[in-house]
């Protein structure tokens, strides 16, 4: 059965037949003659109309019994959860299940994470998406395994248990039931020669427009050189996770939609995690044409926009608070020197190029006596960490943010900076920012209410015209 209403159908029908990329991963298309599900922008000669099925999940059509199609890779799709509207619960779930949160506990202690029974979360993935959270689980992992089987040298068992499988028996026979081809049989199939087997190399693909102008721009200006690198056309860091060091380098290649991202993992356990982080950074599954269409009925603020405008995002909320707190009162460039020597003083070493952004544990119990600021904020610094550590601020946690203002020397801007740059709430707005004042006040804005649930967006936009 079709997905959607009958306007949602003739959109969907007009896009699929123009290969419309804005539509990627929006929805997707499942032809009954075949048994295979594409990305709207399939290259395949498009089917007829009467043997289409639209799904507005690649899951949905999995659990239909369709197969994800080999030459377009719906795996790689950028991620689409709008239909959902205001299923914040079911979202939250559905991102962490997708950061392989569901591979390492059961199915009792993610939804206590979540702050719900495993009934109720049984129920309303019951009731949206017609599968079970292991089942949405497992189509995740299996979609990661086929791409890292058709663009990477991997060995099936570094697969296996790089998409959070527990054993390579476990995943030949799921891999096998749902493709209806074995882990080898697809890897000779695709028989990608110019892999390699030293980094993973991923394509992250995106739904136009992308301003990787403004993006650059942003990163280049709040460039940390002890733990990142910004040129032209790419974007690459180090990073922690789970206790797992790792690195990145993500290149743009606009005429594909998308970027090439070359990952290395001390531990390939967390590739899962580490790639849902990446899409936060580089903000790749935002549908900003939704986000702009919203943001322009504000005729004040239409004349502000810039096209295909994106939220670049710090690596997690311990490292947007760190920020934060340091950028307190200063310039932009007085708060990333301080985070440079930060990072010197008590970051841990990847490389011989690079350091890691120091964890919670590293600054709670750090004498940060080297930084030349007041005692209070230093002060604010140990608290904060002290917070995240007791925390354990990983996509696993149930946690409540706005418990930080309980701390001394964290007030509303810093708190709402904090949410917009860690990329987990798109309507933060940082309304005593100095730099969105100046911009109110320049352009004669005095409603800015209008502007939720994307005023996050919105405040990048004020800060752009600056």
């Amino acid at each position: 059965m079709n997905i959607g209403t009958p306007t949602n159908m003739q959109s969907y029908q007009r896009a699929r037949l123009a290969r419309d990329s804005r539509y990627d991963g929006k929805f997707f298309v499942a032809v009954k003659t075949t048994k295979i599900y594409c990305r709207p922008i399939c290259p395949a000669s498009p089917p007829k109309e009467e043997n289409v099925v639209y799904y507005q999940n690649a899951a949905q059509a999995q659990e239909a019994g369709f197969r994800p199609c080999l030459r377009c890779r719906p795996e790689a799709a950028p991620q689409s959860s709008a239909w959902l509207g205001n299923e914040a619960i079911l979202n939250k779930a559905m991102q962490r299940i997708q950061s392989g949160a569901l591979n390492q506990t059961t199915i009792e202690g993610f939804s206590a994470n979540l702050g719900i029974s495993d009934r109720y979360l049984r129920k309303i993935f019951q009731q949206h998406l017609g599968m079970s959270p292991q089942s949405y689980a497992n189509h995740h992992r299996l979609m990661l395994a086929k791409q890292l089987l058709q663009q990477t040298q991997l060995s099936i068992t570094d697969i296996a248990l790089s998409s959070g499988f527990n054993s390579v028996r476990r995943f030949n026979d799921s891999f096998k039931e749902t493709m209806k081809l074995s882990p080898s049989q697809l890897r000779k199939k695709s028989s990608n020669k110019d892999s390699q087997a030293v980094n993973i190399e991923l394509h992250l693909y995106y739904r136009p427009p992308y301003n990787w102008q403004q993006m650059q721009r942003f990163l280049k200006q709040r460039e940390l050189p002890a733990i990142e690198r910004v040129t032209d056309n790419s974007y690459s860091r180090s990073f922690y996770i789970n206790q797992t060091s790792g690195w990145f380098e993500a290149t743009h290649q606009p005429h594909k939609n998308r970027f090439n991202v070359r990952i290395e993992l001390s531990d390939n356990k967390q590739l899962m995690l580490s790639i849902a982080h990446i899409k936060t950074v580089l903000d790749l599954d935002s549908d900003v044409s939704i986000i702009e269409q919203h943001l322009a009925k504000d005729a004040a603020l239409k004349p502000l926009l810039t096209k295909g405008l994106r939220l670049p995002a710090c690596w997690d909320t311990f490292e947007a608070g760190i920020k934060a707190i340091l950028g307190q009162q200063v310039s932009v460039k007085a708060a990333y020197g301080h985070t440079q020597r930060l990072i010197e003083h008590v970051g841990g070493s990847y490389s011989d190029h690079y350091r890691l952004f120091p964890t919670a544990e590293q600054v709670m119990k750090a004498d940060l006596s080297f930084l030349k600021m007041p005692g209070r904020r230093k002060q604010t610094l140990t608290d904060f960490a002290t917070w995240c550590y007791t925390k354990g601020l990983s996509g696993e946690k149930n946690y409540e943010l706005d418990e930080i203002l309980d701390i001394k020397g964290i007030g509303p801007w810093s708190y709402e900076y904090i949410k917009l740059r860690s990329g987990q709430d798109t309507d933060a707005f940082p309304e005593k920012d100095l730099g969105v004042l100046k911009a109110l006040e320049a352009h004669q804005i005095t409603d800015t209410d209008s502007w939720s649930p994307w005023r996050s967006y919105a405040t990048l936009h004020l800060w752009n015209t600056l």
